[in-house]
């Protein structure tokens, strides 16, 4: 009997180990940072608290632009977001230390901060993983999100497993939201671009 409590034993502890070795390898951090270069569109995303998550179900659409400072590692972004049905645009910039990126978020008037870090995904997938901490009447708040973008606005299931996976592993729950991939908003530059031919 003892012999087999400690076959089951081993059996469970094996598990345990492989199960953990598998988060640390979905949830290691993308060191290539060309690789996010260019244009995003937002396929599904996660957030750990409620009203982060009824924000994040306002977003009808979004896309960004990631350009890489030739100088440093720093990001410059720009986004368009579909919001309750009208275009918002903003930018962004970021400082990299090792793993974790600093992003600064200038929006509507106003600017807030997230910390995360890109996590190793699919060739045409960008995953990222942040907290924001948020001052709301005198209380600071944090609250963590997970989402997935990639470069065609097409996801097959292998590549959405995965990421939900990368999510069970961060321990959201599986309220997961899918904005739509095509309604998306203009490009402001390409507007500008068009008007200056003229």
């Amino acid at each position: 009997m003892s012999a087999l409590l400690c076959l089951a034993l081993l059996a469970l502890s094996s598990l345990t180990a492989a199960s953990d070795l598998d988060c640390d390898e979905l949830l290691k951090p993308s060191l290539n940072r060309s690789k996010v270069s260019g244009r995003w569109i937002f396929q599904v995303g996660i957030s750990d608290t409620e009203e982060q998550m009824e924000f994040l179900k306002s977003v009808n659409s979004s896309w960004m632009e990631i350009q890489i400072s030739s100088k440093s590692e720093n990001l410059n972004l720009r986004f368009g977001d579909r919001i309750n049905g009208k275009c918002m645009y903003g930018t962004a910039n970021s400082s990299v230390s090792g793993n974790s990126t600093r992003v600064t978020f200038y929006y509507n008037s106003t600017s807030h901060e997230a910390f995360g870090k890109l996590l190793e995904s699919c060739p045409d997938c960008a995953v990222w993983s942040d907290y924001k901490l948020t001052e709301e009447i005198g209380k600071t708040k944090k609250h963590r999100n997970l989402y997935l973008f990639t470069k065609t606005g097409k996801l097959d299931d292998k590549n959405l497993e995965v990421f939900k996976k990368q999510a069970e592993c961060l321990h959201f729950s599986t309220d997961f939201y899918f904005p739509q991939t095509t309604h998306l908003c203009p490009d402001e530059k390409d507007s500008d671009e068009k008007a200056d031919e003229q």
